[in-house]
């Protein structure tokens, strides 16, 4: 958007693909494609601009990363599919953007030391605020995301359950630079095939400075 928003698209978007469903730089590992989709559109009330969207895409995975030991299907091809929905309310001068996604796809369960296709939800949701002055702008924000479900290209399609809170900042100094700050408290389990319990917390502290030409 001319504002300097970060969006979709000014106008709305629609988007329909096929592409290969093993990731990028990847060779295609069964005869099937996936096919995506996603529509959303910016909405003016008032002084504020809102825009809802939603996005989808099915397939069939297939898995290359296995331990020796682990049990598959005998095609180790998996249903791999999701359904998604994106709120954004933009910071004028409070903002929200918000995604949830349900689905399937194949999982680590470590409980029948096997891989098997199960269902997976997961999202998250930002708020921040935008402070214009001399020429710069800062956006302090607040991020909350939990995911529940398996990671496919990770070694045995990963068991994860993520719940994690974000602190930081974004000062754009001008048009050409921009810097990042944030901390994130952090609760995960990530299991597989070698490492079955495996829970871990912790906190981080990110920076990334980012030069556009």
């Amino acid at each position: 958007m001319n504002d300097g928003f970060k969006g979709s698209g000014d106008y709305g978007v629609f988007g329909l693909g096929i592409y290969n469903g093993q990731t990028a730089n990847r060779p295609e590992l069964n005869e099937n494609r996936h096919i995506v989709a996603r529509v959303s559109y910016p909405i003016s009330i008032k002084k504020q601009v809102i825009e809802p969207g939603i996005q989808a895409y099915k397939g069939q995975y297939t898995l290359s990363s296995l331990s020796s030991g682990v049990k598959t299907n005998l095609t180790k091809t998996y249903a791999d599919e999701r359904i998604g929905g994106t709120f954004v309310l933009y910071p004028k001068p409070f903002g929200i953007l918000a995604e949830y996604n349900v689905g399937n796809g194949p999982e680590f369960d470590k409980w029948a030391d096997s891989i098997t296709t199960q269902r997976l939800h997961g999202g998250f949701i930002t708020a921040s605020y935008k402070m214009d002055f001399k020429g710069q702008t800062l956006i302090p924000f607040v991020r909350y995301q939990k995911y529940d479900g398996g990671k496919k290209h990770e070694l045995d399609a990963r068991s994860y359950e993520v719940e994690e809170l974000e602190i930081g900042a974004e000062w754009q100094w001008n048009k050409n630079f921009e810097l990042v700050i944030m901390y994130t408290m952090s609760s995960r389990r990530f299991e597989d095939y070698a490492k079955q319990n495996n829970y871990q917390r912790g906190n981080l502290l990110r920076i990334q400075a980012q030069v556009n030409f």
